[in-house]
């Protein structure tokens, strides 16, 4: 079909009413096509289509954050017919069995499990960065009543290496295949070809996680089933795992690129919390929208109260990049911990030797109501969201695309 001229625009109340007409040729003669209306109708099919595929009835997930989304935001998501992703990180299989029976205890419906992939080993170089920085922290560490990171089981208390993180993935994704989710939902790269057929096997949709065109290329060859590409926008560490974690490419860039060159279905990700929002993720050709700083005020999450109060308050003014928190580059709001530690910037040790530390001082620093310590992770929709619940915030993503 081709046009051939752009001649009129109508406004009109809905998007669906707007008119953007061009003349085309079709069915032998000139014909008014209002384009609009028909690009609206394919992202809405293809939104659709993605829910039914899943088995689901809106095309919206929550992001798979550690702590925030526990068994209740979880199964609220997937109760409100999203589909709710519960991360494995940091639960052994038997933990993991636990809280997917919890989720099953409140819904019967769809739900995904999220994995990191492994981190290679950490060379000599870097194993002394994360000493470094555990000689630093170990003062504070030891006046709240943490384990000395510094002290000589230090490194092994604190999986410097992230040893038992590859040791424990096999038999993770083991049980996640005896638990039978509807989706796994990768990031920091796609799974290998034999755990690819294995889900494969099970009728497990496998969804992985890109932040550049070129790393969706990558997945797209290992044959994943969808890719979520993460924007620059959202919060949290960068799931980069080919490209550096500072190339950062916004929504608009990537979303069309990605499902143009991998003709796979496409989960946006990064500063979605309106209906508006996630519309024109889809008009731009996602097929489904990923959430977490959206969710973060609900009654579901587990957000501790600080987090709560901040994502009301807090603008993306607020917010830095940091690598402090975790290894990889990260979103997060300033805090006065992260100004006391810029001198360790330069030198932080890689994924996951610094978030081995740093979760075991939030835990802490939750428990003891100390905000000058906490981590909060924010996406650049921060302030911008308040719904009380998981089931009013997926009903408002998918106003315009169910």
């Amino acid at each position: 079909m081709r046009a051939f001229k752009k001649f009129s625009i109508d406004v009109g109340q809905n998007f669906s009413e707007r008119r953007l007409c061009s003349l085309v040729w079709k069915n032998g003669k000139m014909t008014e096509v209002n384009v609009a209306q028909e690009v609206f109708a394919a992202g809405q099919k293809r939104a659709r289509d993605f829910a039914a595929l899943l088995g689901i009835e809106h095309p919206v997930l929550n992001a798979p954050m550690p702590v925030e989304a526990g068994v209740e935001l979880v199964a609220a998501v997937s109760e409100a017919g999203g589909l709710g992703v519960l991360s494995a990180a940091g639960r052994t299989p038997v933990e993991l069995s636990k809280t997917v029976a919890a989720i099953r205890a409140r819904t019967n419906k769809p739900f995904a499990i999220h994995l990191e992939l492994p981190a290679k080993p950490l060379n000599p170089q870097e194993l002394d960065a994360a000493k470094m920085l555990a000689e630093g922290l170990a003062p504070l560490f030891e006046s709240l009543g943490l384990p000395n990171p510094a002290s000589a089981k230090g490194a092994e208390i604190y999986d410097f290496s992230g040893e038992r993180r590859r040791a424990h993935f096999e038999a993770v994704f083991e049980r996640v295949l005896e638990l039978n989710p509807a989706a796994v939902v990768a990031t920091f790269g796609g799974l290998r070809e034999p755990e690819a057929d294995a889900l494969r096997d099970a009728r497990i949709f496998n969804i992985a996680t890109a932040t550049t065109l070129h790393e969706a290329k990558v997945l797209r060859a290992a044959h994943c089933d969808a890719i979520v590409v993460q924007g620059s926008e959202a919060a949290g560490p960068r799931s980069s795992f080919e490209d550096a974690d500072d190339t950062e490419v916004g929504l608009s860039s990537l979303i069309p690129a990605v499902a143009a060159a991998t003709k796979l279905p496409v989960i946006a990700a990064g500063g979605l919390c309106s209906a508006e929002q996630a519309l024109g993720a889809v008009l731009m050709g996602a097929s489904a929208v990923m959430a977490g700083t959206a969710f973060l005020t609900t009654a579901e999450a587990r957000t501790s109260a600080y987090g709560r109060s901040a994502a009301l308050w807090a603008a993306p003014q607020h917010l830095v990049r940091t690598r402090l928190y975790s290894g990889r580059l990260t979103q997060a709001l300033r805090s006065p911990l992260l100004d006391a530690l810029t001198d360790y910037a330069p030198h932080m040790p890689p994924w996951p030797a610094a978030t081995a530390m740093m979760s075991a001082l939030q835990q802490k620093a939750v428990e003891l109501g100390r905000n000058d310590l906490e981590a909060v992770y924010f996406g650049q929709s921060v302030g911008r969201s308040a719904a009380h619940s998981a089931e009013d915030m997926v009903l408002t993503l998918a106003r315009f695309i169910s």
